[in-house]
């Protein structure tokens, strides 16, 4: 739902064949079907050019983070509403694999994996049940930031924190963006 209402902006925007988006219950973590996340990754990966972002909001059990894949620039970056902390390795190998498939699908020689980047100055949340709404701000945030400077921007360590009246905003945008849908 949030992926439909940042795409919608991103589109108004001219934006949509340079920020992509993976829906997180297809990437959601669950230990038996590594290869079918991987393959939803190459998927998204082929459809559209290769100089996008990819936003995947990840949950791997009781915490939402951010992984940005910048597939031109062999980078993974991961932003923690919690801090630095880094993501299980498994995830890590379900999106190596679908990075892999994705080159030798489409003719690139073999290159290494990615480089995994924690972006640990991005904001943190304030409590212990806000990382989902942070995350979601991070797309935001992301989306509207016409020079896609969150690498420089994220990348020093800051102590900050969301508002709340910063995840409200994010909170009401999405009740606004579901009661629109639901009445269409």
């Amino acid at each position: 739902m949030v992926g439909s209402y940042l795409f919608r902006l991103v589109k108004n925007q001219q934006r949509d064949q340079v920020i992509g988006f993976m829906d997180p219950a297809r990437t959601a973590h669950d230990p038996r079907d590594g290869n079918v996340r991987s393959e939803y990754i190459t998927k998204c990966l082929k459809q559209t050019s290769i100089d996008s972002i990819f936003l995947i909001p990840y949950n791997p059990g009781g915490h939402w983070i951010l992984t940005i894949i910048d597939e031109d620039k062999d980078n993974v970056y991961v932003m923690d509403p919690l801090g630095a902390r880094h993501p299980h390795d498994a995830w890590k190998t379900v999106v190596n694999d679908g990075i892999k498939a994705f080159n030798a699908q489409i003719g690139r020689r073999p290159r290494k994996l990615p480089t995994w980047i924690m972006l640990s100055g991005a904001p943190k949340q304030n409590d212990g049940k806000s990382c989902g709404y942070c995350v979601m701000r991070y797309m935001k945030d992301i989306c509207q930031d016409s020079s896609l400077e969150f690498r420089n921007k994220y990348r020093a360590r800051r102590r900050d924190t969301y508002t709340q009246m910063e995840l409200d905003e994010v909170r009401e945008e999405l009740a606004s963006h579901v009661l629109e849908w639901l009445f269409d």
